[in-house]
């Protein structure tokens, strides 16, 4: 059995990247670890919910999100999809008045209300994995669903009440990675004129009518690798990379050889920040989740991220 707690913070990226003797470009690859300064800052006391843009017949009519207002809060779903059990922070920190987050946000960005149940505590079958195999086994707030249905096995981020609503959300549809969702010839062209490289794969992860948020990896030169996710609207392209340095067994995540892994969308969002993109990367030993914000012409790290671990 692994501890949970070790393997969150010093020895992270011997067990979800490629191992720490790569280089420091490796350092770019996951995002650091919550720390506890950061989960007092997680857990405000109670706050008065700001105006809501009107609703019409399609929902709401827009508006956006406040960075600062969002919790460094994730959770996960267990198999039925009924109910979800939050991630355990590095920290160990408490989770100050957990019924006031009522939203689920995942799977390119649907909202699932869910109703807070209890705290779980940790028993001894529990074996330290964040996964739905060891859901009533590990400690974790629990919460219900009270209306949708969250996927199986699958990470979300939580927010509090008046937060965020349906109009903050770029309505997306998760596609997902293989030759199926390659993107087209032209807009290879594209990247590649842009970043100055030769792509050797893509895969278009999510898209809505002018969106799309797609993964490129680019050709391997010497034992320099590239990857990098990028959103795409109209002449507006925003990346973030990933670089790495090459290792046959692992480039960018232990056993990956120089697959990247599965990257998938949570939700797109406006925010009074710039745009924010959430996503899960997934490898063979856990999860990573985290949430870029739009800065500088690029996609960068904010403070909401989290991991899984679920190696056997």
């Amino acid at each position: 059995m692994r501890n949970r707690g070790i393997w969150i913070g010093g020895i992270a990226c011997l067990l979800l990247l490629a191992g720490c003797g790569n280089n420091s470009a490796d350092e770019d690859l996951k995002p650091t670890p919550v720390v506890s300064d950061q989960a007092e800052s997680m857990v405000p006391a109670t706050e008065t919910p700001e105006e809501q843009p009107a609703e019409t017949d399609e929902g709401t009519a827009g508006g956006e999100i406040k960075l600062n207002r969002l919790d460094n809060v994730f959770g996960f779903a267990d198999e039925a999809g009924e109910r979800l059990i939050t991630i355990p922070i590095d920290s160990g920190a408490e989770l100050a008045n957990p019924e006031q987050f009522d939203t689920a946000i995942g799977n390119g960005g649907e909202l699932i209300e869910i109703e807070y149940v209890r705290h779980q505590e940790a028993n001894d079958q529990d074996t330290n994995r964040q996964t739905i195999n060891n859901f009533n086994n590990m400690a974790g707030y629990l919460y219900k669903v009270k209306n949708g249905t969250l996927l199986s096995n699958k990470s979300y981020l939580l927010a509090r009440k008046d937060v965020v609503s349906k109009g903050f959300l770029i309505a997306l549809t998760n596609t997902g990675n293989g030759e199926d969702f390659r993107a087209d010839a032209d807009t290879v062209k594209r990247i590649e004129a842009l970043k100055k490289r030769k792509v050797a794969s893509s895969s278009i992860l999510s898209e809505s009518a002018q969106e799309k948020i797609a993964l490129f990896v680019f050709e391997r030169e010497g034992d320099d690798m590239l990857a990098s996710i990028a959103y795409m609207n109209g002449d507006k392209v925003l990346f973030k990379d990933f670089p790495a340095t090459y290792n046959e067994t692992g480039t960018w995540r232990v056993d990956g050889g120089d697959d990247p892994g599965l990257f998938e969308v949570l939700f797109l969002a406006h925010s009074d920040e710039g745009l924010l993109l959430g996503l899960a990367w997934a490898g063979a030993e856990g999860e990573n989740l985290f949430v870029l914000q739009e800065a500088d012409g690029a996609l960068q790290d904010t403070n909401l991220l989290s991991n899984r671990y679920w190696a056997p």
